[in-house]
């Protein structure tokens, strides 16, 4: 299947997927657990859709836990990141995602750790989002870790074509499994 297709069909096995508070749950312990998370001090994460895997917790528990953490908007064909320190204040964009509505822009070469979201991801650490490029744009060029979080039915068992612009990531992580 091309990603047109691909991203059409995890959209609706997304939307089935049951128990997602408590998968995401099991998500946010795996990270938590990760060394590479305890040693992260800025972290990029984004506010989650009823759909997706779900990040609340773990924006609440990061900034608990005193790291810096950072939430994406989209300017233009550009995707920044903005420091918050809370979730007040939060406005949700055309894309009816909630982010950041202004604050400190943070240079990518100071984020230690990028969540990324996905519709679909496979075993070889490559993703497909909803097609606007904007991740794979941003994390062009960038050296820190990069985690993709998702439920195991979002796992292909196929690959996912990649092309020039496609970023890999470091780490997939699911409820059940740690992807590396």
């Amino acid at each position: 299947m091309n990603k047109s297709e691909l991203r059409k069909k995890y959209i609706e096995i997304r939307k089935g997927i049951i128990d997602k508070e408590k998968k995401s749950l099991e998500i946010l312990r795996k990270i938590t657990s990760l060394e590479e998370y305890k040693k992260s001090k800025v972290i990029a994460l984004y506010y989650s859709l009823s759909s997706e895997v779900d990040t609340i917790n773990l924006i609440n528990y990061s900034l608990e836990n005193k790291k810096i953490v950072l939430l994406p908007k989209v300017l233009g064909e550009d995707m920044v990141f903005y420091e918050i320190k809370s979730l007040d204040g939060l406005k949700k964009s055309s894309f009816g995602v909630m982010e950041a509505e202004n604050g400190i822009e943070y240079n990518k070469e100071l984020i230690d750790l990028v969540i990324v979201p996905g519709v679909c991801f496979d075993k070889n650490l490559n993703r497909i989002g909803f097609g606007k490029g904007y991740y794979d744009k941003y994390l062009e060029g960038y050296n820190g870790l990069t985690i993709g979080i998702c439920f195991e039915e979002q796992m292909s068992e196929e690959d996912i074509e990649v092309d020039k612009n496609d970023v890999q990531l470091k780490y997939i992580i699911t409820e059940k499994n740690i992807y590396s």
